[in-house]
């Protein structure tokens, strides 16, 4: 895959777990939209350090306007409003774990994938191992990934097919 967008809150849990390469393993370019970054920058230092360091994640701005006053018509916040109107404007798979911001961008047609789905893309490539994905799991849900043990267990399940 070439290009992505990324919202904000799995970008926080790559940067604080180290591992934004996850990132580059899949994808050539990382678009975040300016509202993004805004919110990335009031993070703790590392977060901000990573982010500004990471080569292949930069700024784009929203464009289309009609797209972004629609978006904002539907109750999320700023940063999921840029991104879901950004990967709407450049037709790209979107990068998002908020729930509410989710269940929106599938209405909007979009591809979507969460930061499970990343870890899972990474083992299928062969770029980590298994026993790596169960490391990263845990530091994920150190740094922030809220799951179900429903949703845990589908997770590795789908892993282990």
């Amino acid at each position: 895959m070439n290009s992505v967008i990324n919202d904000t809150i799995t970008l926080i849990i790559l940067a604080k777990s180290d591992l934004l390469s996850l990132l580059s393993n899949l994808f050539k370019e990382v678009y975040i939209p300016q509202a993004v970054y805004d919110e990335l920058m009031f993070k703790d230092d590392i977060v901000k350090y990573r982010i500004n360091h990471f080569d292949i994640i930069a700024m784009k701005p929203v464009s289309d306007l009609k797209i972004l006053e629609r978006i904002k018509k539907l109750n999320i916040d700023k940063g999921e409003i840029e991104a879901i109107t950004l990967a709407i404007e450049l037709d790209l798979m979107l990068i998002m774990d908020e729930r509410k911001g989710r269940k929106i961008a599938l209405m909007q047609g979009l591809k979507i994938v969460g930061v499970l789905g990343i870890l899972i893309e990474n083992y299928k490539q062969e770029f980590i191992s298994f026993e790596e994905v169960k490391i990263y799991f845990l530091l994920f849900k150190e740094h922030g990934l809220r799951i179900s043990e429903q949703l845990e267990k589908i997770f590795f399940e789908k892993l282990e097919a």
